[in-house]
């Protein structure tokens, strides 16, 4: 009597596991080969990659990444698992014509790719910092500035001079003086006049 297939879990990963926990199987994510290992050689597995997703995510087989480093494509590889019934053959029994197409295959998308890549424009600017950049220009000093205008308007006109940044430089004829501010101001002074509604 042929043996039952034991009902397989998914674990969170993504591995299946049987259902007594002996078992354990995932796929190659280039060739889609089914790998499966029982639970002590699955836990060197998990081990060396690191985690169960890692090992569901980039998990290559080795006779697979021997053809990924002879220059076989992804889909190449695909192709000639599914002529040979879901297993890889040995890289020497393959031959030469079925390696070059592969080949050709990356070329081309090589080639398409470099086709569709926009040119980047160089300007003079480009990779120097410093190429906006002048020297500081000449400022004439506080004193000469200011001797024909205000340099700080609002602090004379809502604050009469007060609390200026350059008020001991200031040699505008405007400036108020300390004197001034013991003064009644009479710019900011309000006059309130009681109206009276009934005209008495």
């Amino acid at each position: 009597m042929p043996r039952k297939a034991q009902p397989r879990i998914i674990r969170p990963s993504g591995i299946e596991q049987s259902a007594n926990e002996k078992y354990f199987y995932w796929y190659c994510n280039v060739s889609k080969i089914k790998a499966f290992a029982d639970k002590k050689r699955f836990a060197d597995i998990v081990k060396k990659y690191g985690s169960e997703e890692k090992l569901f995510k980039t998990y290559v087989l080795r006779p697979v990444q021997k053809y990924l480093d002879a220059g076989f494509s992804q889909e190449s590889i695909r192709e000639i698992v599914s002529k040979h019934n879901g297993k890889l053959p040995k890289l020497n029994s393959i031959s030469k014509s079925i390696k070059t197409p592969a080949k050709k295959e990356q070329k081309q998308n090589i080639n398409e790719s470099s086709v569709n890549v926009e040119k980047v424009k160089i300007y003079p600017w480009t990779g120097n910092p410093d190429y906006f950049r002048c020297s500081p220009s000449n400022i004439a000093p506080i004193e000469d500035a200011s001797k024909y205008t205000c340099l700080y308007p609002p602090k004379y006109l809502d604050e009469d001079c007060r609390d200026c940044p350059i008020y001991d430089r200031c040699l505008c004829k405007l400036k108020f003086s300390t004197e001034d501010w013991k003064k009644p101001n009479k710019r900011t002074e309000v006059k309130i006049t009681p109206i009276n509604p009934f005209g008495d």
